[in-house]
């Protein structure tokens, strides 16, 4: 996720609404003692209330950005905590760190309040495993 772009563009214009709005292809292996066994393949699409739900996540993730306030705490290692919402905090959806390390970071639109850079740690969208679990290999 680019920061910058996220603060510039609204829902309707952005590339993650586009993302969840396509079609996608899961396919399901099951590991077996005999290597693994194709279990499920499926073309699906995210139902529009589905879609509501990571518009959640995207449009508290912007004011985030747009407030410099991402960082919750740093704890005395320099572990950063976010206020970026959870796989607890959405059923459908989830932030996560995207970086291979510390210094893959991405510009802000403005300065990030508790570690006052203008750049932070890559993060992207994801897809709750138990909503996949739930919603597409179940089904």
């Amino acid at each position: 996720m680019i920061f910058i772009e996220l603060a510039k563009y609204s829902w309707e214009d952005s590339e993650i609404k586009e993302f969840f709005e396509a079609k996608f292809l899961f396919i399901f292996y099951k590991l077996t003692d005999r290597g693994r066994i194709l279990q499920k393949v499926q073309f699906w699409n995210m139902p529009y209330e589905d879609i509501l739900e990571v518009k959640k996540v995207w449009a508290h993730t912007k004011r985030l950005v747009k407030a410099g306030k991402i960082v919750k705490e740093i704890l005395p290692n320099g572990t950063r905590k976010t206020n970026f919402m959870g796989k607890k905090d959405n059923p459908v959806s989830h932030l996560r760190p995207h970086a291979l390390k510390a210094a893959d970071t991405n510009p802000l639109p403005k300065m990030e309040a508790k570690t006052k850079e203008m750049k932070y740690s890559k993060y992207c969208f994801w897809i709750n495993n138990d909503y996949i679990r739930d919603r597409i290999y179940l089904k």
